[in-house]
């Protein structure tokens, strides 16, 4: 999928779930909004919080999708760090797991696999990639951010700094262009 579309997708997304672009997203109470919202259409969401050392993760993983169930498995310290608004990776890396969840998992066909580091994956291809695009286009929408510096982003939306940061370049090259 290309940044545009999804862009699009999540802009839909915030939309449905009656947010606008100034809403800053605590990504623990969406995640339990969906789980009802899922429940009461006869779909399955299903996350999942574990401890950091479970033997689900890798090493240095801060959650897991497993395209397999869909289940959403997600380290404690994470979402202690998304539920206390610290300015923290907790929040980015929940909405980076709602993407593969929705991008790939919902997906019947799509199937994902890891690749070595060597390998080579054109971005738009590439799962992770989409998801890191559609937690940055869910968390910090364009047409918002277009008008802020990195430390507005980051108070706005109470993200990272390196969160913040990115958004903000990513934005100024696409504008550039």
């Amino acid at each position: 999928m290309s940044r545009a579309a999804i862009r699009s997708y999540a802009m839909r997304i915030r939309k449905l779930l009656g947010y606008i672009n100034t809403d800053f997203i605590h990504a623990p109470k969406l995640f339990d909004a969906l789980s009802i919202l899922f429940a009461d259409q006869g779909l399955d969401f299903d996350y999942r919080i574990m401890p950091d050392d479970h033997e689900v993760f890798y090493d240095k993983e801060e959650a897991y999708t497993d395209m397999s169930t869909g289940i959403i498995y997600i380290k404690e310290s994470v979402v202690e760090q998304a539920c206390r608004r610290s300015f923290r990776r907790g929040a980015f890396t929940l909405i980076h797991e709602l993407g593969h969840y929705l991008l790939h998992y919902l997906q019947n066909d799509v199937r994902l696999t890891r690749v070595a580091d060597d390998v080579y994956v054109p971005p738009y291809c590439d799962p992770e990639w989409q998801a890191d695009t559609f937690a940055s286009e869910f968390l910090m929408p364009f047409e918002e951010c277009i008008h802020m510096d990195e430390e507005e982003i980051r108070k706005t939306y109470h993200v990272s700094r390196m969160a913040a940061e990115v958004r903000y370049n990513k934005i100024q090259e696409e504008l550039s262009r």
